[in-house]
């Protein structure tokens, strides 16, 4: 089959790929049973093979090529599948009709397609299919071609009643057998499904742990390789401080690059610290004023403005430290992105959940950006501002139960939401 140039095969997933593979080989396998059947009757029992029947299964045996054909060279090509399932239900239907109708043993075949149908379609589609198979098998009790002339079937006299008990009895029980199946294997395809996206969630759960702990070790390493060059920081601005010869603006610069070299020590004893979590409840929005002023220290060009701070109400709350680490990293982001210009959103809804709203009014998000932010590393871009702080600030959220999603704002720029539950120490102070 030709392609047009420049064109890739379609990929097909591999759980779609076993699928592809395993209807077209079950309906081959139907129409080798039915074909069977018919060909066994004739030859042992009864002459039912006319020529409605033979066309009958030669019109089968092309559809099945087909749609085969159909289903390997155009795999997105929907409905090919539920199509074959629904003429495999009315081709048996036409076969019981010239064959003896609800009389031939040949019906029972009714539960194929329908098992199939049950185990690969929706479960709209599998119900849909025990309707109509359901349908076709009790019109075969009323529209059918006899096997035998109606002076033959003469000789069941008082035995007729019992017999079509018999027949209704093969009716119920093959729509039950049909109900049951089709429930049970809807209901365990479903539970397989759900299984499978918990692992989804589980595997990708153990990749961010992973993640983590590299992060972890190369943090300690990090931190172990700055301590010496950064107490070699400060020997010399203490010999620069005694040197008499020293300018006033000279000595103002020391200065700042003094506090500097302190808030990189308390950095980098952070990172040293083994305690994950805070060992006592804090005072929330005076914990989150202590962090903007030490960020701001740390990148005095930023400027921040905090909306709706709440005057002279707090909460003592339990909170991870963890929290004001994947914070900071958000607030990063927007600085980087919206050229060291940020607001931020506090609130506090009842008593039990943080919402914390940051917008920086520049840069965009793509479609694909924000499908994925959080979700993998992806490469950094300043006007955007996706990196590795984003990751890691939504993996921490994550770990918080709480959560980060991200927006383009109608005003332009990008607003990041944070929502993290809240566990009081004691009632809000005023």
């Amino acid at each position: 089959m030709k392609r047009e140039s420049g064109t890739e095969p379609v990929a097909v997933p591999w759980r779609s790929f076993r699928v592809l593979s395993f209807v077209p080989a079950v309906r081959w396998l139907f129409f080798i049973a039915l074909s069977g059947a018919l060909l066994l009757t004739d030859w042992l029992l009864l002459p039912v093979l006319g020529v409605e029947l033979v066309w009958l299964l030669l019109a089968l045996l092309l559809f099945n090529v087909l749609a085969t054909v159909l289903a390997w060279q155009r795999p997105r090509l929907g409905g090919v599948k539920e199509t074959g399932l629904l003429v495999d239900i009315v081709v048996l239907t036409l076969v019981a009709y010239f064959s003896g109708g609800a009389m031939n043993p040949v019906a029972s075949l009714y539960l194929f397609p329908l098992l199939i149908a049950a185990l690969t379609c929706s479960a709209r589609f599998a119900w849909l299919s025990v309707g109509v198979a359901m349908v076709g098998y009790l019109l075969l009790f009323y529209w059918y071609r006899p096997l035998v002339s109606a002076a033959e079937h003469g000789d069941h006299g008082a035995a007729a009643p019992l017999f079509n008990l018999h027949l209704l009895g093969m009716w119920l029980t093959f729509s039950l057998s049909a109900v049951l199946i089709t429930a049970s294997v809807s209901w365990l395809m479903r539970l397989l499904a759900d299984k499978d996206r918990q692992l989804q969630q589980a595997y990708q759960k153990q990749q961010e742990q992973q993640q983590f702990l590299l992060l972890g070790i190369e943090s300690a390493s990090v931190a172990h390789q700055l301590s010496t060059p950064l107490n070699n920081l400060f020997l010399l601005s203490e010999e620069l401080a005694a040197e008499p010869a020293l300018s006033d603006d000279g000595r103002q610069h020391l200065d700042t690059l003094h506090r500097q070299l302190l808030l990189c020590r308390e950095v980098l004893w952070q990172l040293k610290r083994k305690e994950e979590s805070a060992t006592e409840p804090v005072l929330l929005f005076s914990q989150l004023q202590g962090y903007l002023d030490r960020w701001i220290n740390l990148r005095p060009d930023v400027r921040y403005q905090w909306h709706n701070a709440p005057p002279g109400r707090d909460y003592r709350v339990w909170l991870d430290e963890l929290f004001w680490s994947a914070l900071l990293n958000i607030l990063d982001n927007a600085a980087d992105a919206g050229e060291n210009r940020v607001e931020l959103y506090t609130s506090v809804v009842d008593d039990s959940l943080l919402d914390i709203g940051i917008y920086n009014r520049q840069g965009h998000l793509s479609e694909e950006q924000l499908a994925q932010a959080g979700l993998n590393q992806q490469e950094s871009e300043k006007a955007a501002g996706l990196g590795m702080g984003v990751w890691l600030a939504h993996a921490t959220f994550s770990r918080l139960n709480g959560s980060l999603t991200l927006r383009n704002h109608s005003n332009g720029g990008v607003y990041a939401r944070i929502r993290i539950p809240l566990l009081l120490a004691d009632e809000p102070t005023e």
